[in-house]
Formats: C-alpha cells, structure tokens, sequence
C-alpha cells in the first residue's frame, strides 16, 4: 500500500512539474512574439514614410476612429447627416484611396 501511495505522488510531482515546465514556455513564447510585434511597430514607426499633408473632411465631419495597416490609415467618419463613412488615406501622400459610405439598411 506504501509503494502505490509512493508511485502517485511521484506521478502527481512529475506532472505538476511538466505543467509548470509548459506554462513558462508559454509565457515567454507569449512575451517574445508581443516583443516582435512591438520591434515591428517601432521600426514602421521611425521609417519616416508619414508625410505631413492635410486631409478634407465634409463640412461638419468629424472622426470617432481610425486603423493603420499596410501603409494605409483608414478613418471611421461621423457624417453630419448621422451616416457614418470610411476614408481610406495612404499614409505616405496623405492621397485618398476611397471612401465607403455606410448607409443604413432599408427594410
């Protein structure tokens, strides 16, 4: 009875250590590839492809967000009219790339 009490809390030991072996490479897998992503950002970042260019919003416009992928920042706008619309500016020229306007759905 002593040897099967023994031999389980060697079996319990053995996989606690296999679980906290794991669980640490995963946190750093996790903290090495946020590493990377930040190392990308920073380096987009200090390319100095942004161009200090002035873009027009309808009379009244107003931004409520905005996302930058690619080279190109795309703005969420908040139309006067209560519609929302999606300019796309590339981020070098300040040059529009397109707008998509967002209309409500008619049923």
């Amino acid at each position: 009875m002593e040897r099967g009490h023994t031999m389980i809390k060697a079996i319990v030991i053995g996989l606690g250590l296999v679980i906290i072996g794991l669980t640490i490479v995963l946190v750093f897998g996790i903290i090495n590839k946020a590493g990377d992503k930040v190392g990308e950002a920073l380096v987009a970042g200090e390319s100095g492809d942004f161009a200090d260019v002035a873009v027009a919003l309808p009379a009244g416009a107003s931004i409520s967000a905005m996302t930058l992928e690619d080279g190109a920042l795309s703005l969420l706008v908040d139309l006067p009219s209560g519609a929302q619309a999606i300019m796309t500016v590339d981020r070098a020229t300040g040059q529009v790339l397109g707008n998509l306007e967002l209309l409500p759905r008619s049923e």
